[in-house]
């Protein structure tokens, strides 16, 4: 079950999805993205937990819009552990790591799969149930994600991506969730536009400093030269992390 929140901007595009996952024998429940603290998405998303047990929270990375909710979750999941890598947003369990099991019912498929997938954030993490691949931010309905610098790595991006057109190849997914926008059913389409999207920016950045650039802002003027105002300071985060990632961020950049 999708529970969007209603924190639509150009970064959320119509808002962060939260899921409930319920077990086999629909008496318990995980959450994935508490989302923001908005009291009509923790009365939506606890309206879909019903009477069911809820087992286990996950957030799939840092961010506010993922991850404020959980500023109340002693008033609404006092005794629900939540699953994160950040040990500071972990509570009553230890923080996880790749290939953890996170258990949320008594059947032998009420697992979620942790897959780690540093880039958006260096703390990103998708999952993995029942043939489903809930992404995070690190594939989005629509779009494409940001690169978030100092948080995230365009190298780890681009690690993460492969590592997912594997698994697709493999058969360990066949569609995916993300936290933003529709379901994707065609993973092997946008992963693949995903990572040649991200190279192609790399080249125009390559051009960018021969004709001259210096400063990630200069980059952003060319590479990014058409993008809305609303959504410069993002791009000059990918900026910055692709700079980085070429070894040619300038001291003032950060």
């Amino acid at each position: 079950m999708r529970i969007r929140a209603n924190n639509p901007s150009p970064m959320t595009l119509t808002g962060t999805n939260t899921y409930v996952i319920t077990s086999a024998d629909d008496t318990s429940a995980v959450l994935i993205d508490p989302g923001p603290e908005l009291a009509e998405h923790r009365e939506n998303f606890l309206a879909q937990i019903g009477e069911r047990k809820l087992s286990a929270i996950i957030l799939t990375h840092q961010h506010a819009d993922h991850s404020e909710m959980l500023g109340s979750v002693e008033a609404w999941a006092p005794d629900v552990p939540v699953y994160a890598v950040l040990e500071k947003f972990s509570r009553l369990s230890s923080p996880v790591a790749d290939g953890d099991m996170i258990v949320f019912g008594t059947d032998t498929a009420d697992m979620m799969e942790v897959v780690s997938t540093p880039g958006h954030t260096m703390d990103s993490i998708s999952l993995i149930h029942d043939h489903v691949l809930y992404s995070g931010d690190t594939v989005l309905g629509e779009g494409t994600t940001i690169v978030t610098h100092p948080e995230g790595s365009l190298s780890d991006y681009l690690e993460s991506l492969d590592r997912l057109i594997r698994f697709h190849g493999d058969g360990v997914f066949v569609s995916i969730e993300p936290a933003h926008g529709p379901t994707i059913e065609s993973p092997a389409e946008v992963l693949a536009y995903y990572r040649s999207h991200r190279l192609e920016r790399i080249d125009q950045v390559k051009a960018a400093l021969a004709q001259g650039a210096r400063t990630a802002s200069a980059v952003c003027d060319i590479v990014y030269h058409d993008v809305d105002p609303s959504v410069r300071g993002a791009a000059e985060q990918i900026v910055r992390a692709q700079l980085n990632y070429l070894g040619a961020l300038m001291p003032e950049d950060g």
